[in-house]
């Protein structure tokens, strides 16, 4: 039987038979992405209403990707049965609610993991409507059950006009040409076949279809390209082996850590997008020149373009491997890039750290050409591990080029400023050998003045006697014989002058941070997230660490340098804990010269 790729209507699939292979994943489908479904359904409907819609403007629910069986008269679907069995679910349940014209016999859906003795997926469908509460039998009836529940309780609170709802659904209106001028609910009908026949066609096809705005990913197109086979022998076998692995990339690719640590910025609705891209930027110059030029670069499928011309020419990019055809050379390919990114992320050097964890993902959060993800797996094919980690560090002093440290700061360069801090957070990190740095929890850093830029005034007597009295036995504010009768003055008066304070103060400021020069100084700057870095505003230092308290409390994300300055963990001989002064701020640079001593080529370095 041979088809088209085209668009389909619901009503367009009444007595078609489908079968879910074991190769693909069972019935998931959850509460928010069946409402999300109902919701859109709902919302075309009163657009189609107020007639907002065009002749034959549909709702799209993505490709139904399908393989014709012909001796058993079914079709195997290859993708798309999560949305192929939701929407037998919503029908089954509007049936029940009066006659509408949907038909007692939709179409039948088989999962082949399913179909036993003692149970059958076709039959369980079959009688949904009979449910009274969850079935426990298995995951798939769980959830196939928990679907019909929530679309019940749905259409219960929402109360829908169903009649209205039915026709969005089923309605089918083709003109003498056979163009459908429905508004209704379509499924792109994309049929394959097990030989490589016809692989230009798609292209076309689906081009035609995003100019109406069907919202297509690269991941279900490609997954087609890689579940077809060159002949029939061992064809399941192969299924599912590919499932299987597709699935293990894309639930790993989806743990928070491991993807925010390899793709800092980038957004893709199926993870494994992120390697078919970086794959298909490889070898798209592989390809005639002429298909290289129409290929765009800001066309959407440009990643499918790339594989399906790969794949379709048979390409010859696996000559010198293992493999005797282009398919199976790019699927290997893209289980070497998820190996080598996973080895980057578990593995740790001769003294127990996560070294390349740590390198790489700072890289890829700096950014840059140079830095980029695909120039760092080259770089690791062609040098030994111990190369590959002083490589890392050449990367990291490039990117900052001669630093001093004295000079550094948020008026010299912001940025750099900035992601100085985060390698000082990431190296200390690194160094303490147990955890990795949560690349995962950053949106992006701003940077905290640890003594404010306009401190706000101590106002709290006690909190003012008690600063006060520290200074007075402050070694340093000692020397300054001026200092000192003023203290003892402020100290003798039943209530202490505020305008006498603040100004005392300021002096004291002045005098520990270089006359004020190291107000915008790198050490006087730590990193924080700017909703945290908001929520301090410009409070004295003694508030900003007791607010720090509150924030890693209530959850947080703290640096640890951070959380370290306002402890005063750099700082020996600790006097005094109210007041970021100048022996603090030098113990902090110190401390950051001797973490990054390796990472930066640092001017005047004493620590050397």
């Amino acid at each position: 039987m041979a088809e088209e790729i085209k668009l389909c209507s619901v009503s367009e699939l009444f007595g078609k038979h489908f079968f879910i292979p074991a190769y693909q994943r069972g019935y998931r489908w959850e509460m928010r992405q069946i409402t999300d479904l109902l919701k859109d359904i709902l919302e075309f409907q009163k657009k189609a209403n107020s007639r907002a819609l065009g002749l034959g403007e549909f709702y799209c629910l993505q490709p139904l990707i399908v393989l014709y069986r012909e001796e058993e008269d079914i079709w195997e679907v290859v993708d798309g049965q999560q949305r192929l069995t939701t929407m037998y679910i919503l029908l089954s349940y509007l049936a029940t609610r009066g006659d509408y014209g949907i038909p007692p016999e939709l179409f039948s859906i088989e999962y082949e993991t399913r179909e036993k003795e003692s149970y059958s997926s076709k039959e369980f469908l079959k009688n949904i409507t009979s449910t009274t509460k969850i079935d426990m039998t298995n995951i798939d009836f769980y959830r196939m059950s928990d679907a019909y529940f929530i679309i019940k309780k749905w259409f219960e609170e929402i109360k829908p006009t169903i009649g209205k709802i039915v026709d969005t659904l089923i309605s089918y209106e083709p003109d003498e040409n056979g163009k459908d001028e429905a508004n209704n609910i379509r499924f792109i009908w994309y049929p394959i076949t097990s030989s490589n026949e016809g692989n230009e066609s798609p292209n076309v096809t689906f081009a035609k279809y995003n100019q109406g705005k069907i919202d297509l990913t690269n991941a279900e197109l490609i997954k087609a390209l890689f579940y077809l086979t060159d002949g029939e022998k061992d064809k399941k076998k192969h299924q599912i082996k590919i499932g299987y692995e597709w699935d293990d990339i894309e639930n790993t690719l989806r743990e928070p850590d491991f993807w925010h640590f390899i793709n800092p910025t980038q957004t893709y609705f199926n993870h494994i997008e992120f390697i078919f891209d970086l794959v298909a930027t490889k070898y798209k110059p592989c390809l005639d020149i002429n298909i290289q030029e129409k290929i765009k670069k800001d066309d959407r499928l440009r990643v499918y373009y790339i594989f399906n011309e790969l794949i379709a020419e048979n390409v010859k990019i696996y000559e010198d491997s293992k493999f005797s055809n282009t398919r199976d050379f790019l699927w290997d390919e893209i289980k070497t890039y998820f190996r080598t990114f996973l080895e980057w992320y578990h593995s740790k050097d001769d003294d127990n750290k996560f070294t390349h964890f740590h390198l790489i993902g700072f890289l890829l959060q700096i950014g840059g050409a140079e830095n980029s993800i695909e120039k760092i797996k080259e770089l690791s094919e062609s040098k030994s591990k111990p190369e590959f980690i002083e490589e890392l560090k050449v990367k990291i002093k490039n990117y900052f080029g001669e630093v001093d440290l004295n000079e550094m700061g948020y008026e010299d360069n912001k940025d750099k400023a900035k992601n100085l801090l985060l390698l000082f957070n990431v190296i200390t990190t690194m160094n303490g050998g147990f955890h990795k740095f949560p690349f995962d929890r950053i949106s992006n850093w701003s940077l905290e003045h640890i003594h404010a830029q306009q401190s706000e005034e101590l106002t709290n007597e006690k909190d003012k006697i008690q600063l006060l009295q520290e200074q007075k036995n402050d070694t340093f504010i000692c020397k300054h014989k001026n200092i000192l009768e003023e203290i003892n003055e402020l100290l003798s008066q039943p209530t202490i002058d505020q305008s006498q304070f603040a100004g005392l103060q300021k002096k004291i400021f002045d005098l520990s941070s270089d006359a004020g020069t190291t107000i915008h100084s790198i050490k006087n700057l730590a990193l924080l997230t700017p909703s945290d870095n908001s929520s301090l505003n410009n409070s004295p230092f003694h508030r900003k660490r007791d607010k720090i308290k509150e924030l890693d409390e209530r959850g947080s994300f703290i640096p640890i340098c951070t959380n370290n300055v306002f402890l005063k963990y750099y700082s020996k001989n600790v006097e005094q804990n109210v007041k970021w002064d100048k022996k603090d701020m030098d113990a902090y640079l110190k401390e950051m010269k001797i973490i990054l001593n390796d990472y930066l080529n640092i001017a005047n370095n004493e620590s050397r």
